[in-house]
């Protein structure tokens, strides 16, 4: 994303005349012709963003038209990138022209900070249009506060790094078809997806296909459960391919998609307690798992009348097998032996962020 001059110069500007006329050197700023632009001290101007779990709030020392200098704790390698919100300290500026939404790269560690170096990508159309999708959404949810803002910044600044062909897709999609509700799901998706891939994608040029990122976006914001987002991020992650063109997961999207919250929970309470072995050929299956009905449906949150229901849902996908063929047949004796599928065993490694092979996932 571009950091806009007109943005910097606006937001840094105080109401006071006499210190505005010490920022004068604002008026000038302009995108760098120099290896080394000038940098000046500034007060009372902060960095906001979001670091995995919290909003942070960091002091800016000095800041050039090339870059900044962040008083903090933290020491990033050279190289990482940054997503940041920059204004006067204090509450949102609700005004988008008093605030910036940029992102930078740590280029040197000093004894107190960081010095960061502005990512210009005014000539990249990509990184426009995910500028102008970032501006509508922020238009489109209104967010209320320094930290909602912060979030969806950061979530749609990962997705452009890992879709940075998909602005047109998700754009559209955003446009037509998601509510403000649906976005802030989804930006709970893209974070979760940030928090588990942390630095693994630094300087690689793997990418998600955008078709299958904006059918993980499109069905996992349906749900406001927290935990199914996670499910959600870990379809993500596995989507991700050296060239940003495979669309193999989108066969596991539509599969997951045709569950709700309950089978979902019978599903991974079968794969994480059954027993799992190699077989000959060395493909990795599960033993038969012994469940009470009364302790499966107490675990789940389900009604005794609808386990049936559930479990006979999952064994027509080929995600479990229930021994006799049956569901209901079974349900009298008060316990069922239920055994997870090679397909439902693949599917809970990649719900899991998985990319390896099932056998390194289980053992």
């Amino acid at each position: 994303m571009a950091v806009r001059v007109s943005w910097l110069e606006k937001a840094l500007k105080p109401d006071s005349d006499p210190i505005a006329a010490s920022f004068g050197w604002l008026e000038k700023f302009l995108a760098p012709e120099e290896d080394r632009a000038e940098r000046r001290r500034v007060d009372q101007f902060a960095a906001y963003r979001w670091n995995g779990s919290a909003l942070t709030q960091e002091a800016v020392r000095d800041i050039s038209s090339t870059g900044l200098y962040l008083v903090t704790k933290e020491r990033w390698e050279p190289g990482t990138i940054l997503t940041l919100n920059l204004q006067r300290e204090g509450s949102l500026e609700l005004d988008p022209a008093r605030r910036i939404t940029t992102q930078a790269k740590v280029a040197r560690c000093g004894t107190d900070g960081v010095g960061l170096t502005f990512l210009w990508s005014k000539d990249d159309p990509e990184s426009r249009r995910w500028e102008t999708l970032l501006e509508s959404l922020i238009e489109q949810t209104k967010p209320r506060d320094m930290q909602s803002l912060v979030q969806m910044v950061e979530a749609f600044a990962f997705l452009g790094r890992i879709c940075s062909e998909g602005a047109e897709e998700i754009g559209e999609w955003v446009r037509t078809r998601a509510s403000s509700h649906k976005v802030l799901n989804a930006v709970s998706i893209a974070l979760k997806t940030e928090n588990v891939l942390g630095l693994d994608l630094a300087g690689t040029r793997a990418r998600v296909n955008p078709q299958v990122a904006v059918r993980i976006l499109e069905i996992g914001s349906g749900t406001d459960e927290e935990w199914l987002h996670g499910f959600w991020a870990g379809l993500l992650i596995t989507s991700i391919s050296p060239d940003g063109r495979d669309t193999t997961n989108l066969e596991f999207v539509e599969l997951f998609s045709q569950l709700t919250s309950i089978p979902i929970r019978i599903f991974t309470v079968v794969c994480t307690r059954a027993t799992k072995v190699l077989s000959e050929s060395g493909k990795v299956i599960a033993k038969p798992l012994a469940c009470n009905m009364e302790e499966l449906v107490a675990t789940v949150g389900s009604r005794g009348s609808l386990i049936e229901r559930d479990l006979e849902a999952l064994s027509g996908f080929q995600l479990i097998e229930i021994r006799a063929g049956s569901a209901s047949a079974l349900l009298r004796s008060n316990e069922v032996y239920i055994t997870p599928t090679t397909l439902g065993l693949q599917l809970f490694a990649l719900c899991n962020g998985h990319r390896g092979t099932p056998r390194e996932f289980y053992f």
